[in-house]
């Protein structure tokens, strides 16, 4: 009964995750939103990748390989970090819903893991769409060539990472939730400071061996790090996967364990506090 319930309380923060998200509209233009958003960092990202290899002379093709698998996989973590690090803010500030959430037992966390999944879900449609629009049109327009052939990914690899990578990065939200949780200052900067952090340490478009030796430590302790590497070591059907594979099933338990353990603390803090429904606007 137990399961079935926590199983139910998941479906519905999925779906109210999903009509958040898409702002109640017509899911047909939300649709064409989810179409045009990624476009735009494609078009970024290539572009970039353009003007930089005419200044230095070089067209290094694994170089844009790596650049935009890199980029585009990056719409996991950005995605999910910004969604759930706004949680908690945007329901005190509009929906007003949470401390009735609360009434119910054991229903917080199931209702943050199925908002974790409405944004994976999003994510997965940006990630398919950037990807094969960017493939056709460096390909076709620029000669960029990613070198990926279709029928030699490492499929069961890139699902087990693309899995893996959704269950950290829900931790990840977890943990945005219990700091919102005790605070009532941070509700745009605190996901824009963490995805901007993922986004330097996580070897998203150059490797963190290019970094200085603290800072490598840091983004190898990431799970977006190995994320990354598993996915274009699928992609490119490489079987060295075994090392980033233990790293970030090991790093996907740590962060869940200090997720679970902090979100208790501040969960215990804000219910002592009467902060689960302070007003967050100002």
């Amino acid at each position: 009964m137990a399961i079935a319930d926590t199983v139910k309380v998941l479906a519905q923060g999925t779906w109210i995750g999903w009509k958040v998200e898409s702002n109640w509209t017509d899911p047909f233009v939300f649709f064409a939103y989810m179409i045009a958003k990624p476009i735009a960092s494609v078009f970024l990202i290539g572009l970039i990748f353009l003007l930089g290899s005419e200044a230095a002379g070089i067209r290094d093709p694994e170089f844009f390989f790596y650049a935009f698998t890199g980029a585009i996989f990056f719409i996991y973590p950005a995605s999910m970090a910004v969604s759930l690090g706004y949680l908690v803010h945007e329901d005190r500030a509009k929906y007003e819903v949470l401390k009735h959430i609360y009434i119910a037992p054991k229903s917080v966390k199931p209702y943050i893991f199925g908002r974790a999944v409405a944004a994976a879900i999003n994510a997965t449609v940006s990630v398919i769409i950037a990807y094969v629009i960017g493939t056709m049109v460096f390909g076709n327009s620029f000669g960029l060539e990613l070198g990926v052939d279709a029928l030699l990914v490492n499929y069961p690899l890139l699902i087990v990472t693309i899995m893996l990578g959704i269950v950290a990065f829900s931790f990840l939200g977890l943990l945005l939730c219990a700091i919102n949780l005790v605070s009532f200052k941070l509700q745009y900067s605190l996901s824009e400071y963490t995805t901007g952090i993922m986004f330097l340490l996580s070897g998203v478009v150059f490797p963190i061996s290019m970094l200085p030796i603290v800072a490598q430590q840091v983004g190898f302790a990431l799970p977006s790090t190995h994320f990354l590497n598993l996915v274009r070591l699928a992609l490119s059907n490489s079987d060295a996967f075994t090392n980033d594979l233990t790293y970030m099933i090991l790093g996907t338990i740590g962060f869940a364990t200090v997720a679970l353990i902090l979100f208790k603390l501040a969960e215990y803090r804000a219910r002592n506090k009467g902060m689960i429904d302070r007003k967050a606007e100002y």
